[in-house]
């Protein structure tokens, strides 16, 4: 809920009413002893107080509290899976929803500080909870629930526990891989991995899903937005290898979808009581990275989709004050006023014929643009009319995940380049040239000072010492 529909709700001041709310629950978690406790609901209050922490910049140190909690779940022996201890059908269930959820948060955790996980894969051996309905679980049953094929209430919480779980073994370190016994992969291996488990949750989940159902299309939404973030993470461009040059081609398209569809997250009304789960995630890299490209690859024939995503995101940015205030947001707006400075002098500069035709020529690529201007946004429609979700057939166009291979030095033989996708490949291909006249920049200094400065304003964003992940789920 925002500060404004606090107020107007409430008539009270949301971080008072936020500070409120935490005392009360912190009290409440001290009566209950929660450190000691051996209640399995006194875990599961204490385990949704951090996961709403993660949002409150003055709540809970969440970081050294998920230690506690996954000390707690250990000591109720959540780590083993209730089938092998004989416990009851519905404690197992109980038992695996709340160690997933346990699970989750200290991969999310790990992501948002940049450290690794705690708990390790031969720790546990707690299986999934069940893709069944809630109302077909019982205290008393006495046979284990039966897995369904179609949706369920549990699809939500499902696509997420697996999403956090394929993330340990692509976006934290070789070392840890190592001691999961996880296979080190490679960069285009790991983007294969991504691929491959995309696929299998669009027919195992998200098939299931309807467009017009708030949840489902959260749902569907949410896990494509993450897997593409996890994209980005493992693709991002190495500041030891590309550290003069983090340009390559087509990764900007990766870009814009992630921003794209992030947005459309956010402006999406009906979910807007599940959207606060995915609120502590914002974009630096991907929205730094496309300015930094606009500015050094500056071309009349950008989209004004990209454009219009870009100050989409930039107005609602600037609107929330705790990204105003971070320190990388003074930064965007340097490259953001850098990149209009050329896009208006490269419109004022160049003129192109009515039709897209050069002396007579018709320029393909010009063409391609036009044509995807015109087709129905993706994020409108994530699911098709035959119920199938248009991210494993192709359809939007942009590269497949598997189709990125690994990022060759700037310095190497070879150029840093992310393969196209057969369709649409122009639609975000960088056509203009970097400006090498002085007089054509938009501020002072040479043309190789100029470039130089803006690279070093998208690292201050990006991060040279960040790991590659950051805060996608």
């Amino acid at each position: 809920m925002s500060a404004t529909a606090c107020q107007r709700d409430f008539q009270r001041d949301r971080i008072d009413l936020l500070k409120q709310y935490r005392l009360g629950v912190e009290s409440a978690l001290l009566r209950a002893r929660f450190l000691r406790s051996s209640d399995l609901m006194v875990l599961q209050a204490f385990v949704i107080y951090l996961t709403c922490g993660r949002r409150d910049k003055n709540g809970p140190d969440v970081c050294t509290l998920t230690g506690l909690a996954i000390g707690n779940a250990m000591k109720l022996g959540l780590h083993c899976d209730g089938a092998s201890m004989n416990l009851p059908p519905f404690e197992t269930e109980m038992r695996r929803r709340l160690w997933w959820q346990i699970c989750t948060l200290d991969v999310r955790n790990a992501e948002d500080h940049g450290i690794e996980p705690n708990i390790l894969e031969p720790m546990f051996s707690t299986e999934f909870p069940s893709n069944v309905y809630d109302i077909s679980l019982d205290p008393d049953m006495r046979d284990a629930p039966v897995n369904q094929q179609t949706k369920t209430d549990m699809i939500f919480s499902l696509v997420r526990f697996q999403g956090s779980h394929f993330a340990r073994r692509v976006v934290f370190s070789d070392k840890f891989c190592r001691a999961n016994s996880y296979p080190v992969l490679t960069e285009a291996e790991k983007c294969l991995a991504i691929d491959e488990f995309k696929k299998r949750l669009e027919v195992q989940f998200l098939s299931h899903c309807d467009a017009g159902v708030p949840l489902d299309f959260v749902t569907t939404i949410s896990i494509r937005l993450i897997l593409d973030k996890l994209t980005l993470a493992v693709c991002k461009p190495k500041a030891e290898h590309n550290r003069t040059s983090p340009l390559k081609s087509n990764y900007q398209r990766l870009c814009y979808e992630v921003l794209q569809q992030a947005q459309a997250l956010r402006q999406y009304e009906k979910g807007s009581c599940w959207l606060w789960l995915f609120q502590t995630y914002v974009e630096w890299d991907a929205m730094a990275y496309l300015l930094l490209d606009l500015c050094i690859n500056p071309s009349v024939q950008t989209p004004d989709t990209a454009w219009s995503i870009i100050d989409s995101v930039y107005a609602h940015w600037k609107n929330d004050d705790d990204i105003y205030r971070d320190g990388r947001w003074v930064h965007i707006e340097e490259l953001r006023a850098q990149a209009i400075a050329v896009r208006d002098k490269t419109q004022a500069t160049t003129r192109v014929p009515e039709g897209g035709c050069i002396n007579g020529i018709q320029d393909s690529s010009m063409m391609d643009t036009r044509r995807l201007e015109g087709s129905p946004k993706t994020t409108n429609n994530p699911i098709s009319e035959n119920g199938t979700s248009p991210m494993v057939n192709g359809e939007q166009g942009f590269p497949r995940v598997s189709e990125i291979p690994v990022i060759a030095p700037a310095d190497s033989e070879h150029s840093s380049e992310v393969p196209a996708s057969s369709a649409d490949s122009s639609y975000f291909q960088p056509t203009g040239e970097m400006a090498t006249n002085d007089s054509d920049l938009p501020g002072a200094g040479t043309a190789c000072e100029w470039s130089a400065a803006l690279i070093e304003r998208y690292w201050e964003v990006a991060g040279i010492e960040q790991v590659s992940s950051t805060a996608w789920l």
